[in-house]
């Protein structure tokens, strides 16, 4: 027999996002982003240190990325690693890998790709320091 629980109340408000690319423009580069960045517009290149990534409904994004935490409702070219949540709304196309601790896919989003579930220990020590020096180091 299965049962099912109630979802908890999230005490926690997500804050607004602190870098925004706007409908209508077009970005491409290495971004380093502290906090919350959230793409309206299109995007091709690098982000680090992201914690917490939106991709609007007419959001563009084409990149490897790795936040803690992903909404994603436009459209993603590329691999995304979430060390927290990653959740793809009705109407988010992702083509390309994921990997993340939690995934929440609502009925509506076109995915194509591999999905790997992280464990929520070892994992998370990656996301500071380590895995952007080696990025660092690999490209200087």
């Amino acid at each position: 027999m299965m049962k099912f629980m109630s979802r908890p109340e999230k005490s926690e408000e997500i804050p607004p996002p602190n870098t925004i690319i706007g409908l209508g423009s077009s970005v491409r580069g290495t971004l380093m982003v502290s906090g919350t960045l959230r793409i309206e517009g299109e995007f091709e290149g690098d982000i680090l240190n992201c914690e917490r990534l939106q991709i609007g409904e007419h959001g563009l994004m084409r990149a490897d990325i790795e936040v803690r935490d992903a909404l994603i409702l436009g459209r993603v070219v590329g691999n995304v690693r979430a060390l927290g949540v990653l959740e793809m709304r009705s109407g988010a196309r992702v083509e390309g890998d994921i990997a993340a601790t939690s995934v929440v896919m609502e009925q509506g989003v076109h995915f194509s790709g591999r999905c790997t579930m992280l464990d929520g220990g070892t994992e998370t020590l990656e996301f500071g320091s380590e895995r952007t020096h080696a990025r660092e180091h690999a490209r200087g």
